[in-house]
Formats: C-alpha cells, sequence, structure tokens
C-alpha cells in the first residue's frame, strides 16, 4: 500500500474526542499534542518503511538500494550511476535476453542505459557490391524498373547511383540513416568514427537533450507586399523569429520511440524523422519523394476569442504553429483542389529582407531551421492582417508556435517538470498569466512591501512578461529603484513553463526596513526563469544589482550572459549577471548599520553571465555555468567571470562554494572550497592556506590555489567544448576529445563541470559492459555519437 495514495492518521486524531478535549483544558494546554507531535516523526518513518516493503518486490517501484538485488534474482551483472537508467536496465533483463543479437535489442539496451536516443546499422548493408547476372535481386537493385511498380527513379537501390534532384534524400548522407553506397573502409576500427565494413555495428547516440517549449509568442517582422504577384506566388509574405528575443536558434525534432518491447513482438527500429537532433532543411520540403515534412511541422486553428485563448493541443513535431480561427475561413483551396492544404519547404532565410532565393508560393511555409526563422506566404491582405497587427507602429504576432530546440542537459531555464517546493500554509498565491485568475507580472509585484505572509508569484506559461521597477509603487528609495519585501518572496515558472522576464533595469531587493531583516528572513527564490535585459536597459549594467536580503536563490534559471552566435557569424556583446557591493544599496549609514543578515547567494543549475560579488556575501554555486566569455584558447582580457564588485582589479570577491561549475572567464575571490570545477581563465585566491579544491581543472595561467587533490591542469589535459557559445544546443557540453581525467575522474568518477551530476561517463562504461554481454560472435560495435 502506498504512503502517498494513503497517508497514515496522525497518532493525535486517532485519541477518542474526550482525552483530546481534556488536553485542550490543561493548563498549559495541548500538552498531549506536544508529546504525540514528537513521537509522530519516528512513527511516520517506520510506517513509511513498512509500507515500502511491499513497493520493493517491483523494480518499477522499489527505493534505488533494492536494484541490485533484484537483479541478483535475475543473473544480472551490477552497474553503477543514474538510478533511473539502472531499474531500466533490470527491467527489461529477460526482453533483451530473448531477442538477444538482434538490432532492436541493442537498440532499447542503449536507451535504457543512457537516456539517449539511438539507432543501430549493419555497417555490412552500406557496402557496395555487383549482383550476378544470372541471380539479380529485384528487391535490392535488380532490373529496370527494380522489379517493383511501386519504386521510381527516386527510390535508392542498394548499389545504386545517388538521385541527384532529391535533396531530401541526399541530406541523410553521413547520416545514421545513410543508405548509399560505399566501398569497404578496412582500417582499424576505432569509436566515435564510421568504418563501413562487414564485422561492424554502428551505434549512433543522440546526446543532446530536445526541449519543446508550450505556445510562444514569436517575434514578427513587417510584412512585405509582393503586389503584383505572378501567378501561383505569394502577395504578401509574413516573417517570424522564433525566439521571442530575436536570438537564432537551431530547431530541433522531438524524439518519438517506437513501442517497449513487449509479448512475442519486437519493437521497430527508431525511424529517420524521428530522433531528437536537428532538423535537416531538405527534409521539410513538400514536392520531393523524400521530403517528410509532417514529421515536424504542424499547423492548427486556435480560437483567440476565447478567455483564456484555447485550442493549443500540441502534436508530437519539432514545430507547431498556432494560427487564429478567423484566418481558415480566408483560406480557399486553388482549383481543381477542394481542400485547402498548406505546402512547407526548408530554405535559408538569413538574409531575408534582400529576397529569397526561390519564389514564395501562396500558402506556403518556409522554414529555416539552422536560424529559427519562418515565413509565410499568403494571397490578400486581408490573411494578412489575421496574422500580423500593428501595435503602436511595431508589427505584433497574432500566430503562436511551440518549437523544440537541444541543449547538453537541464542547466539554466527549460520547460521541464518541476515539483513545487512546499508552501507555507498562509502563503499568498499570485498567478501571473492567461488562466483564470491571472494577472500580469508587473501588477503581481504591487503591495510586497505590506505582505503579511510569504508572496509566491508563479508565471504560467512561457511568454514575454516585462517589469519596470519604476512603475511599481513604493520602489524609489536610496537613489535607485528597488522592491521593498516585507516577507520572503519567490517568482517560479509553472511545471512545463519557461517564461521570459524582460527588464527595464537591473533588479534590485531589499526589506523594508533594514533593521527587520534577520539571518532568514527576507528570502528571495528565482526559479525557471529567463531573465534578459529590456530595449532601456542600462548599457554594462548587472541584471542584479542589489540583493540586501538574507538569501538569494537563483534555481535553475538562465540570466542571459550574452555572448551568442548572430546571425553574421558575429558573436553578441557579454552580459553582467549580479554586481554586489558590501554596503548593500543603503543610501543610509545607519541601515547599513542596523542589517545584519550576511546575505547568501545560492545559484544551482542555472546559466549566468559574469558574478560580481564583494567579500560580505556568501557565494555558492553548483552544477551551473558562469560565462565571461573566454574560453581556454582565448587571450586573457581582463575580464572576471567570478570577482568583486567595487574594486574587481585588485579586490577580491566573496568566499566561493561551488560543486560542479564550469566557468569561462577568470576568477578572483577571498576564499574557496569546492569540487568538480572548470576554471577556463586564471583562478586566483587570497586565503591559499585554508579550504581545499578536489577533481578540478585549471588553465595554469598562474594560478594561485589553496591546497587541491587529484586536479589538472591544462594544457597538459586537454579540454574541448562542443560550443562556448551561449545558445547553441551543445553549449557547455564536454567533447569526446576532452582528456578522459575531465570526462571521467572527476568527483563520484564522472565528469568535471557544470553537467557531471548526469553521470555520462557511467552511461558510456554501463553501456559498453552490456555491448560486451549482448554483441554477436563476430561483430564489432562501433558507438558514435550524433549530438
Amino acid at each position: 500500500m502506498s504512503t502517498t495514495s494513503n497517508p497514515p492518521v496522525p497518532l493525535y486524531e486517532r485519541l477518542p474526542e474526550i482525552y483530546r478535549t481534556r488536553d485542550a483544558e490543561q493548563e498549559p494546554a495541548n500538552q498531549l499534542r506536544a508529546y504525540l507531535a514528537a513521537v509522530e516523526g519516528p512513527f511516520g518513518a517506520l510506517h513509511a518503511d513498512i509500507a515500502q516493503l511491499y513497493e520493493d518486490l517491483f523494480i518499477d517501484t522499489c527505493d534505488d538500494w533494492v536494484i541490485p538485488y533484484v537483479a541478483d534474482l535475475l543473473g544480472t551483472s551490477h552497474l553503477q550511476g543514474d538510478p533511473r537508467t539502472l531499474r531500466a536496465d533490470v527491467a527489461d533483463t529477460i526482453a533483451l535476453r530473448r531477442r538477444k543479437g538482434t538490432l532492436g535489442a541493442i537498440e532499447r539496451l542503449a536507451a535504457n542505459l543512457t537516456g539517449w536516443a539511438c539507432r543501430c546499422v549493419e555497417l555490412r548493408e552500406n557496402l557496395g557490391w555487383s549482383q550476378h547476372l544470372n541471380h539479380q535481386r529485384p528487391d535490392a537493385g535488380g532490373r529496370p524498373p527494380y522489379a517493383d511498380p511501386a519504386l521510381t527513379r527516386f527510390h535508392i537501390p542498394r548499389g545504386g547511383t545517388a538521385p541527384l534532384r532529391d535533396p531530401a534524400a541526399l541530406s541523410l548522407l553521413g547520416t545514421p540513416f545513410d543508405t548509399f553506397a560505399y566501398t569497404a573502409d578496412v582500417k582499424a576500427a576505432q569509436a566515435d568514427v564510421r568504418h563501413v565494413n562487414l564485422p561492424n555495428l554502428a551505434i549512433f547516440l543522440w546526446r543532446l537533450a530536445a526541449y519543446r517549449l508550450p505556445p510562444v509568442r514569436p517575434l514578427a517582422q513587417p510584412v512585405v507586399d509582393l503586389t503584383p504577384a505572378p501567378a501561383g506566388t505569394a502577395s504578401f509574405a509574413l516573417r517570424f523569429d522564433l525566439h521571442p528575443l530575436d536570438l537564432p536558434v537551431q530547431l530541433f525534432n522531438t524524439a518519438r520511440p517506437g513501442p517497449a518491447l513487449s509479448g512475442g513482438t519486437a519493437a521497430p527500429l527508431t525511424a529517420p524523422d524521428a530522433v531528437p537532433g536537428p532538423i535537416l532543411a531538405a527534409r521539410l520540403d513538400s514536392g520531393t519523394p523524400a521530403g517528410h515534412p509532417e514529421a515536424y511541422v504542424a499547423v492548427d486553428f486556435f480560437n483567440a476569442a476565447g478567455t483564456p485563448p484555447d485550442g493549443f493541443d500540441l502534436a508530437d513535431v519539432g514545430l507547431h504553429l498556432f494560427m487564429p480561427e478567423t484566418l481558415e475561413a480566408l483560406l480557399v483551396p486553388v482549383p481543381p483542389a477542394t481542400e485547402w492544404r498548406w505546402l512547407v519547404r526548408g530554405d535559408n532565410l538569413c538574409a531575408w529582407e534582400t529576397g529569397l532565393r526561390r519564389p514564395l508560393r501562396g500558402g506556403e511555409i518556409v522554414v529555416d531551421p539552422r536560424i529559427g526563422r519562418v515565413l509565410v506566404g499568403l494571397d490578400t491582405a486581408t490573411q494578412a492582417d489575421e496574422l500580423i497587427v500593428l501595435d503602436g507602429g511595431q508589427a505584433v504576432s497574432r500566430m503562436f508556435a511551440s518549437f523544440t530546440y537541444g541543449a547538453a542537459g537541464p542547466v539554466g531555464a527549460h520547460p521541464v517538470p518541476r515539483r513545487a517546493a512546499p508552501s507555507p500554509v498562509l502563503a499568498d498565491l499570485r498567478t501571473v498569466g492567461a488562466v483564470p485568475g491571472g494577472i500580469t507580472l508587473q501588477a503581481a509585484l504591487d503591495n510586497l512591501d505590506i505582505a503579511t505572509a510569504p508572496v509566491i508569484i508563479e508565471i504560467a506559461d512561457s511568454l514575454v512578461h516585462d517589469i519596470d521597477l519604476a512603475l511599481v509603487p513604493g520602489t524609489a528609495i536610496d537613489g535607485t529603484e528597488s522592491l521593498r519585501l516585507a516577507n520572503d518572496l519567490t517568482i517560479r515558472a509553472a511545471s512545463g513553463q519557461r517564461p521570459i522576464i524582460r527588464l527595464a533595469q537591473p533588479l534590485s531587493l531589499r526589506p523594508v526596513v533594514a533593521g527587520d531583516a534577520t539571518p532568514d528572513t527576507p528570502a528571495v527564490r528565482l526559479e525557471g526563469l529567463y531573465l534578459a535585459p529590456g530595449a532601456a536597459f542600462p548599457a554594462g549594467a548587472a541584471l542584479v544589482d542589489r540583493a540586501a536580503v538574507a538569501r538569494l536563490e537563483i534555481l535553475g534559471c538562465t540570466l542571459a550572459p550574452g555572448g551568442h552566435g548572430l546571425r553574421d557569424g558575429s558573436r553578441a556583446a557579454m552580459q553582467p549577471a549580479l554586481r554586489l557591493e558590501n554596503g548593500y544599496g543603503f543610501a543610509d549609514p545607519g541601515d547599513e548599520d542596523d542589517f545584519v543578515p550576511t546575505p547568501d547567494i545560492v545559484i544551482q543549475r542555472s546559466v549566468t553571465g559574469s558574478i560580481a560579488v564583494d567579500e560580505r556575501y556568501r557565494l555558492t554555486i553548483a552544477d551551473s555555468i558562469v560565462d565571461a566569455g573566454l574560453g581556454f584558447g582565448d587571450a586573457p582580457a581582463g575580464v572576471l567571470a567570478i570577482g568583486a564588485a567595487t574594486d574587481p582589479t585588485t579586490g577580491w570577491g566573496a568566499r566561493l562554494d561551488f560543486d560542479g561549475l564550469t566557468c569561462f572567464g577568470a576568477a578572483r575571490v577571498a576564499a574557496v572550497g569546492g569540487l568538480g570545477g572548470i576554471f577556463s581563465q586564471r583562478f586566483e585566491v587570497l586565503d591559499n592556506q585554508h579550504g581545499c579544491i578536489k577533481w578540478t581543472a585549471f588553465s595554469d595561467d598562474a594560478d594561485r590555489l589553496p591546497p587541491h587533490h587529484y586536479c589538472v591542469h591544462a594544457p597538459d589535459a586537454r579540454i574541448v567544448f562542443t560550443s562556448e557559445r551561449f545558445n547553441d544546443p551543445g553549449y557547455g557540453q564536454l567533447a569526446r576529445a576532452t582528456d578522459r581525467r575531465v570526462r571521467e575522474l572527476g568527483p563520484g568518477d564522472d565528469a568535471m563541470g557544470a553537467f557531471g551530476f548526469l553521470l555520462e561517463a557511467h552511461k558510456w562504461a554501463n553501456l559498453q559492459i552490456r555491448l560486451r554481454e549482448f554483441m554477436p560472435v563476430g561483430v564489432r560495435p562501433l558507438v558514435l555519437q550524433v549530438t
């Protein structure tokens, strides 16, 4: 019996009513209640442990420590790593043994042990060979037209010639779904390289995670009038940048694995257009034999007149466009067609201001998956007005879009399921968004200075929310605008959402009365938020420039660090994240004296720009990226990723404690302790006689370090990232070319850096162990990463 579905009755409530009445009449009252409350803790733990005994009989519900004992019952060798992968490995043991040696079993095995999408390919099928004229195989490229009426000249027979007029088929060249013929590769086989030869089995893995955003409002550009338009072409071109902040974004598709192994039926192999990888533009074309746009793009209509608008049911594709229902009635099919059908194609839209390489047809949707742009061709101005309207001279999209992007893991703000922390009983919950009872984020910040209970602001969508502290009553204080807090404050994203908060000026926090602050209150928590500067944001200012609070927690957030790639290939300017000075921003020296707390700045699983924090704070960072834009190969530029705010050149930043940190830039702190870090530039500590750093990689550029243990130094230990630019799919991910000591010998015998908690080294090791057990004799496995 589960303790969750049937919680135990408290001991005090089990007493007869007469004893509870007499207990309330005693002086002091409720002595028996207090006594039983003390007993309740161990009693509840014992009750839960007994209830868990039944759950421990099943691999799906057992505690993590029980997994190896269940594995022993099946004779399964023990592995180490993520409990979820170990649980899946044991759960599928019988099914995989029955299908030992089949491609479906190997794919399922790899997916269980890594959590990544997988595709297995017998590379002997890609070997070119000549058929004997007396024994032709019509199913593999025999007599024209290949002895099958369903086959055309665009199909690729085994050993046949590539159809140059079908870019959708050619786009699969070199991918796991390549069907073209090759000569035998007789070089010594090695991992991460595709060797086409008889004994080789390629196991392709998609390491990057694909995150699908709920509907967002894309950034609309002015409508382009193409009239007079030649017959068959569009009269109006509607342009949309999918990222609301006008950042280029690589579009990914969603993963659609086949059904699980069950009964006597083997799971189908992974399909070409059902993997969580970058969308190939050629696969989007509607008019090509190998094009498959319906696997990537869906178009639906929503009810814009609803309160709130409804009809946003997501399809399982990488890009889903939602247009107002009022447009549907205006779409008239072109004879002889009797039903409207959208046309889709992939193309390069990097320079759409100067025109397209191919004309835009009416009812055509052009997608550039490399930079996240969409172009819609329509025939009339009335149709165009349904998708883009003018508001104050600015083009505003009435179309919503759900798109999928890639990232190395859940570091930063992503639309992931979240389990909200237990809220205080008397918490003031304020919901933001187009939901029943929802208000704007700007309105939700009112009256924080008179709150009598902790305030929780939950944002229920993934749209852009603007904050201007100057518009919040009572924020003009200490010569700036600061939120005055009478109680704790939490601003969080709802489960599955990634809202963007655009700031008009830096976020600034202080108590209503400096002397009322305690070591515990007020505390501020930001969770699941994407913070970015607005158009009027002061140049060079940090996103958070004051934290006169007991504790500031930044959990699963992105404080946009800048430095992302632009569409012309250049790099955007960097954006500082925090700048916190010793005086806490108080204009009155008496307030500074009355302020008791030493503020704790806690950053977990987040991405931030540079952090400048003076020594009268405490700084704790876990599983995060701090980006000042300087990698291992960049010349020092005097820019600090972590340092002091008042005097960054000669001063020392707050004490730093870290556990899993990737730091792109120099660090200069007063004291330090931590493990699992990667520091790409000089690291200096004032107090190098105390503290300890373990399992960390340094640049070896005149570092000033405390005692350290099992640390490595570049260039002796080579460190390579898939990408060092924010917003790239592989941002902060360690490449396989990185030194083994950094990838596999960090904390817990896994990787150093922000993504060490993913236990990817254990995943690779577990996969190799199981492949040795399940691989048929004479077959050589080659594990290759696609992303």
